[in-house]
């Protein structure tokens, strides 16, 4: 199929003009360029990166491909929202997929033992296939991503590890914004045999890191199948007007992967555009 389909778009693009490819870049919605400020973008990437850095969370450069499925494999993703390439690839929809996929190859060759926990981090430009309709939006964006992967000990004490490695950061990043609030919405989630001792366990830890934040819990849409047990995302507050910032939660990616149900994995990301927005 991949020969096929090679041979296929060798003839096409044979085929095209000059004035063709300027007549395809002006309707085709992937390829025309942000308005952002690429300064601002790379310098926040910097910051982000060297936080992680100076935190002891690995950074990594990431390929613009990924494995074809990545994303809705064990991501639940629909396919027909990712970039689908040619010879097993589609192009990066998510680098927490990815961050993810490299943990367990590591774990899978033994040349990591996340018996202490392993933290990974990237940014990366990302491609999506949703037609995102405003101004200001494009099919491509920036985003800042972390995944720490751990093996369950009991009394939920992996995943409260891991969930402060996480929040800590956020917190010290938001610490250097002025004269902004914050908020953090809770949404609990299926995933763990007793539910509600889980999220509460959770929220104890939240409310440790952020004693003074506003907090709001959502127990509705339990049966979204994206996280496991909690789902939390922190925004920032500007008069009538609240932007998201950071989405994280717990899955389930390293056990699918590894078959290990002790596998514990956490995932969690800032948009960069929107952050520049937000504290604009």
């Amino acid at each position: 199929m991949n020969s096929l389909l090679l041979e296929v778009f060798d003839r096409q693009a044979n085929t095209l003009t000059a004035t063709d490819i300027l007549k395809s870049y002006q309707l085709n919605r992937f390829t025309i360029p942000s308005g952002i400020d690429p300064e601002e973008i790379h310098a926040l990437e910097s910051k982000l990166l060297r936080k992680a850095f100076n935190m002891d969370i690995k950074t990594i450069m990431l390929s613009p491909s990924a494995p074809l499925g990545s994303c809705s494999v064990f991501g639940s993703v629909d396919q027909y929202n990712v970039v689908s390439a040619l010879r097993g690839t589609e192009t990066l929809a998510d680098p927490s997929n990815m961050l993810a996929i490299i943990i367990a190859d590591k774990l899978k060759r033994k040349e990591e033992n996340n018996t202490i926990p392993i933290h990974m981090a990237t940014t990366a430009r990302v491609i999506r296939a949703q037609n995102f309709v405003g101004k200001g939006l494009y099919s491509h964006f920036g985003l800042y991503c972390m995944v720490s992967s751990g093996i369950d000990t009991g009394s939920y004490t992996c995943e409260k590890m891991l969930l402060e490695k996480h929040l800590n950061y956020y917190k010290d990043i938001l610490s250097e914004i002025e004269n902004v609030r914050f908020s953090i919405i809770l949404r609990k989630r299926n995933g763990y045999k007793d539910n509600d001792g889980f999220f509460d366990r959770m929220v104890e830890t939240i409310k440790l890191i952020f004693p003074n934040i506003e907090l709001s819990i959502h127990n509705d849409d339990v049966d979204n199948n994206y996280y496991k047990g909690i789902n939390f995302k922190l925004s920032v507050k500007q008069g009538n007007e609240t932007v998201e910032i950071v989405d994280g939660g717990f899955v389930d990616w390293t056990y699918q992967m590894l078959g290990n149900k002790k596998e514990r994995c956490l995932i969690s990301g800032i948009g960069l555009e929107r952050f520049l927005v937000a504290v604009s």
